[in-house]
């Protein structure tokens, strides 16, 4: 069966109504010209005839020795898949207001945790999918691949997948059923690692507790829970509020290409300029550094969710946008550096208590809990294409993601042909008029691409290569 790493076991250890932990896209798409009437109910039905496979054939069990695991189960996707309609003529508003109450609801745990909705009544006869999983038993990647599975690159490809398909998994042989004696053999072989593990996470600390000393470790990242300032920040609540925004994806690629930084650097940085311009509109100053958790990737981590979750602080506040990419760009070579030095399993470990710790001070009642940071982003990539579903046109292919336990607001990213669509998930006490925070990024962008073009013309690289002429 499937193993569940300690980050996959503390998401479903620790979820609370508060914080459900769930993801899933949520896509919009124009019929074809020519679509029958009922081109919602046909599609519906073609989808319906589709296999499930893992991970949305996996339930959670919980066995009387060892830690829970991951069962493959018969699954009929019709107790799955729901049919809602908006009042026509829907807004993309009212949309994600609808979803935002889908979405913030805890999943079933006795079958399958996943969900699936499609929505009619948008105008002109637009459509929307929304599929949502526990985070649990899919990553981010993993997500974007039983999507990119789902959605055909040519509108003439007129076959018909679902979601729920799954992720191709590699060719498995078949097991016995453990013995009593395997199973407590390998609860000890996983209680070992894990001690293992706490010895390297206790390394992992003193590193960044001497790099806080400044005691010469200049790859050491921060410390938990340290330096975060008090914005973002309101009462926790299940309520959900969602915006979007657009980046031009070829424009992100040139100024990467100009300036050396990578594309998640560029975002960092709009990202920071762009919620600092927020907070001052709303009447709020910064004093220091914002704080971004950001996922990344491990290549030998075992279980589902292989990642970590590393804090970054960001720019220096009312700096301008090129020194403020220097710094970010030092700051996530030293998170790169941290997941070389230590291993996945580590890595992992970590990001499960410095994340798990605020949740479960919530479960045992204490209101003021630990801030992890001011946002959480990841960018688990996307489509280089368009893309279609029975020769519809996918125009909108969003991230609904999860707003963890020790902050508010959840950024995340996914390509969709020639656009980067930055999804803005948060706690509406604390993230108000989040519209006003997907402007506002769309702004600093502007303003970030038009100061790094003249920072990398010919004219400016001219200019720092010419002495200055001597006086006298």
């Amino acid at each position: 069966m499937p193993k569940l790493s300690v980050l996959d076991l503390a998401m479903f250890a620790l979820e609370t109504r508060e914080r459900p932990i769930n993801i899933g896209p949520l896509v919009v798409l124009a019929p074809p010209a020519g679509a029958p009437a009922d081109f919602a109910g046909k599609l519906l039905a073609r989808m319906l005839k589709r296999p499930v496979g893992a991970p949305f054939n996996l339930c959670l069990r919980q066995p009387l020795l060892g830690l829970p695991r991951l069962e493959e189960v018969e699954v009929d996707p019709r107790t799955h898949v729901h049919r809602l309609s908006l009042d026509p003529p829907g807004t993309l508003a009212q949309l994600f207001e609808l979803v935002c109450e889908l979405h913030e609801t805890l999943i079933e745990r006795s079958r399958p945790p996943w969900e699936f909705y499609l929505i009619e009544g948008l105008a002109n006869g637009r459509l929307a999918l929304y599929g949502k999983v526990h985070h649990g038993i899919i990553d981010g990647r993993s997500f974007v691949q039983a999507a990119s599975n789902w959605l055909a690159t040519s509108a003439r490809d007129r076959s018909v997948h679902a979601l729920w398909e799954g992720v191709p998994q590699a060719q498995r042989t078949e097991r016995a059923p453990a013995s009593l004696g395997d199973r407590a053999r390998q609860a000890a072989e996983q209680a070992a690692g894990a001690a293992g593990s706490a010895l390297a996470l206790a390394r992992m600390l003193a590193r960044q507790g001497a790099g806080a000393m400044g005691v010469g470790i200049d790859d050491a990242m921060v410390l938990p829970y340290r330096g975060v300032p008090p914005v973002l920040t309101g009462p926790d609540s299940h309520k959900r509020v969602f915006a979007y925004c657009t980046l031009p994806l070829a424009r992100l690629k040139a100024l990467s290409r100009d300036t050396g930084a990578t594309i998640n650097d560029l975002l960092l940085t709009t990202l920071d300029l762009g919620v600092e311009a927020y907070l001052r509109a709303q009447g709020e100053t910064l004093e220091q550094p914002l704080v971004a958790a950001i996922p990344v990737a491990l290549s030998k981590a075992s279980g589902g969710n292989q990642i970590a979750v590393l804090q970054c602080p960001l720019g220096t506040p009312g700096e301008r946008g090129t020194e403020r990419l220097a710094e970010i760009q030092g700051q996530t070579a030293r998170i790169k550096a941290a997941v070389r030095e230590d291993s996945s399993d580590t890595v992992m470990l970590y990001t499960s208590l410095v994340h798990g710790l605020p949740a479960a001070l919530r479960k045992v009642g204490v209101d003021h809990t630990l801030t992890v940071s001011n946002f959480i982003f990841s960018n688990p990539y996307g489509f280089a294409e368009k893309r279609y579903l029975m020769g519809a046109e996918i125009e909108l292919a969003l991230p609904i993601s999860t707003v963890t336990p020790g902050q508010m607001l959840n950024v995340t990213a996914v390509t969709l042909a020639g656009d980067l669509q930055l999804g803005f998930l948060g706690i509406p006490a604390a993230v108000p008029r989040i519209g006003r925070l997907a402007a506002a990024t769309v702004t600093a962008f502007e303003k970030l691409a038009a100061a790094l073009t003249r920072s990398t013309s010919p004219r400016a690289k001219r200019k720092r290569r010419t002495p200055p002429k001597q006086r006298g």
